[in-house]
């Protein structure tokens, strides 16, 4: 003990020394934290954005690659956060869009929320795509219902969040997994595309009833899944040996499957990654709230998983798992209007702590994103082909308005 004391005493007689250093470093993470929240304020409120609609035309022969060159567009990186400067004069971070399907009474709609001085771009790359969707700027959705932070007693909502079961470098099963980026080798009604079964989950619901489903994403630049990933392929394929035919020793000894993953991770290289949260939300007046339905935000991404894979399932967003945790019932109100709150403004990497977060829903406080690739969110959010017959998506005969003309047109 004396010898503890003895050191004690002397780290206290140098408080001169370490006590600026940490102070310092205190009042470097609140200047930090201020003009981040000061950014995200101004540079990604609602005013800095605009929501487009998508109708649907009667016949699409794209494959979701078209989908996926529309993506790419979303890799953006303005807000100037990949210089130090920015960062830390301004508090720059990267500007996020979303990509977001919703069914109202089984009515199925397509969005992109997209920052303003994007928006443009967007539209010409989805026409030189889509000749003949039609777009029209809308206003948001989740204003046409109540707000679900003040208005429980009438309405009642559950939310849902994902998270990938593998690591975040191996892929979901994407729509070239499928064979759809052969256009034209498959006849349509043969087509197997794997948003269908989404889209039919969402047609199903009835009266009342409302789900939404939002891919939020930003650029992904300072995450290391790349190297994680290269080092995986190495280590499983191997650098030494060969057999007969030339081909690794380790990959002759593998399984299809293990193959068939090699492939899909070392084509997600070549791909632009993406950070995102995936949020899924069921609301709908008191008397048409079906617990049932419930359970169709459980199912939304089976077909999109596999065993050689990766798989997308939910993550526990509830701190409430039995009746004593919250006796008087104000928990589980609070996470509710927590979470339709933070699916209304697209909470995502930042979050503000104005808002004032209860400490009992830390939960969703720094959630981990996960990891796409263009190639994935394509395969998640699509412009579904003649394959899918529901009733519930409205399409287009012929669009209202012509694209501008002398668009560059992307070959698939």
């Amino acid at each position: 003990m004396d010898i503890i004391s003895q050191i004690v005493h002397f780290l206290i007689s140098l408080w001169p020394l370490w006590f600026p250093f940490l102070l310092g470093k205190m009042f470097f993470r609140i200047r930090s934290k201020y003009k981040i929240e000061n950014f995200v304020f101004e540079k990604m409120g609602h005013e800095n954005y605009t929501l487009l609609e998508l109708h649907l035309p009667r016949d699409i022969f794209r494959s979701p690659q078209g989908m996926e060159f529309v993506i790419d567009i979303l890799w953006d990186i303005s807000g100037g956060a990949m210089g130090w400067q920015n960062k830390f004069l301004y508090g720059a971070v990267l500007k996020t869009n979303s990509l977001e399907i919703i069914s109202v009474e089984g009515n199925v709609y397509f969005f992109i929320r997209v920052q303003k001085n994007l928006a443009h771009l967007v539209k010409n790359t989805l026409y030189s795509q889509y000749p003949n969707v039609e777009i029209n700027e809308v206003d948001d959705y989740t204003s046409y219902v109540p707000d679900l932070t003040e208005n429980l007693d009438t309405w009642d909502l559950f939310g849902m969040e994902y998270k990938l079961v593998n690591d975040d470098f191996v892929p979901i099963r994407t729509y070239i997994d499928y064979g759809l980026d052969r256009m034209g080798s498959v006849e349509e009604e043969e087509k197997i595309d794997p948003i269908i079964p989404l889209i039919e989950l969402l047609g199903s619901i009835r009266e009342g009833e409302q789900i939404w489903l939002q891919f939020i994403i930003r650029a992904d630049v300072f995450s290391d899944w790349r190297k994680r990933a290269q080092a995986y392929v190495e280590k499983l394929v191997g650098k030494t040996g060969s057999d007969d035919e030339g081909a690794p020793i380790q990959i002759a000894k593998m399984s299809p499957g293990e193959r068939e993953k090699i492939r899909a991770v070392e084509r997600s290289l070549s791909k632009y990654g993406f950070e995102a949260v995936i949020r899924a939300l069921y609301l709908a007046p008191k008397e048409y709230f079906k617990g049932e339905s419930i359970g169709i935000l459980g199912h939304f991404f089976k077909p999109f998983n596999s065993q050689y894979h990766n798989s997308i399932i939910p993550r526990a967003t509830s701190a409430v798992i039995w009746k004593y945790q919250d006796l008087s019932g104000r928990k589980k109100t609070l996470l509710k209007q927590t979470f339709f709150r933070d699916y209304v403004e697209r909470e995502s990497f930042y979050e503000d702590s104005k808002k004032h977060y209860h400490p009992l829903l830390k939960v969703f406080r720094n959630r981990p994103p996960v990891i796409l690739t263009s190639e994935e969110l394509a395969t998640l959010f699509h412009l579904p082909g003649r394959a899918m017959t529901t009733s519930g998506v409205r399409r287009i005969e012929s669009m209202k308005a012509k694209p501008p003309r002398n668009l560059p047109v992307i070959e698939s």
